[in-house]
């Protein structure tokens, strides 16, 4: 990551944020997440975020009474385009995750939300360099073998192609939120992901969902993602 991004990140701790509810959508640290936006309020949101520091705050839609899940992800735009026919093709790069703390009345078309990042002080630093301890000790190869053969069996069950070398080069904690982002899971086991609270408790939940999947137990399927 480029050393604009990395003073970005350090200066960039906000109070408030735009948030995109979205059913079956997490964002993760370090993770890309591509968004297609049509829908009006969304697209005045955009457009305000890139007026400012391209600051993002996604959780998933549920039936609680402010509508979201308590824990999200901060993004920050990293690639727009706009399609012919007026929608935002966008990409956000995970930052952080956050705790919604009030749900504030806002004059924006867009909900917003009172956050804090306590708690998630640990989460992997997408600035960080990588990282090369994991791979010169036993428990890094095994930890890393373990989540190997349950992506294997995943990859297998839902019939999908892996660049295996590929991923080899990717450090653990990154690897582990990035399947997590992109596994086909329903969105409570998403959420699940999302709130475990270090990389290690992922690892594990994420290696017993990809076996549960694999085998057919496809669990609460949930929303998916819409927009």
């Amino acid at each position: 990551m480029s050393t604009h991004y990395k003073a970005i990140a350090k200066r960039t701790k906000p109070t408030r944020v735009p948030v995109f509810p979205l059913g079956g959508a997490v964002l993760l640290p370090v993770c890309d997440l591509p968004l297609n936006i049509f829908e009006p309020r969304y697209l005045n949101m955009i457009d305000d975020a890139l007026r400012g520091d391209r600051l993002i705050g996604m959780v998933q839609s549920t039936d609680s009474d402010t509508g979201m899940a308590s824990v999200g992800g901060l993004g920050r735009i990293t690639q727009f385009s706009e399609t012919d026919d007026g929608r935002y093709l966008v990409v956000l790069k995970g930052l952080k995750r956050f705790r919604i703390t009030g749900v504030p009345d806002v004059t924006t078309p867009y909900r917003q939300a009172d956050i804090s990042f306590d708690g998630f002080e640990e989460d992997p630093d997408i600035h960080a360099a990588r990282q090369t301890s994991e791979a010169l000790s036993e428990s890094g190869r095994s930890d890393r073998a373990a989540l190997t053969v349950a992506m294997k069996a995943l990859a297998k069950a839902v019939g999908v192609e892996v660049d295996w070398n590929a991923l080899s080069e990717i450090p653990l904690p990154v690897l582990v939120n990035q399947a997590a982002t992109i596994s086909p899971f329903s969105a409570a086991d998403k959420q699940s992901l999302l709130e475990a609270p270090t990389s290690d408790e992922r690892r594990r939940l994420l290696i017993g969902l990809m076996h549960l999947y694999a085998s057919g137990g496809m669990g609460d399927k949930g929303d998916q993602p819409t927009q």
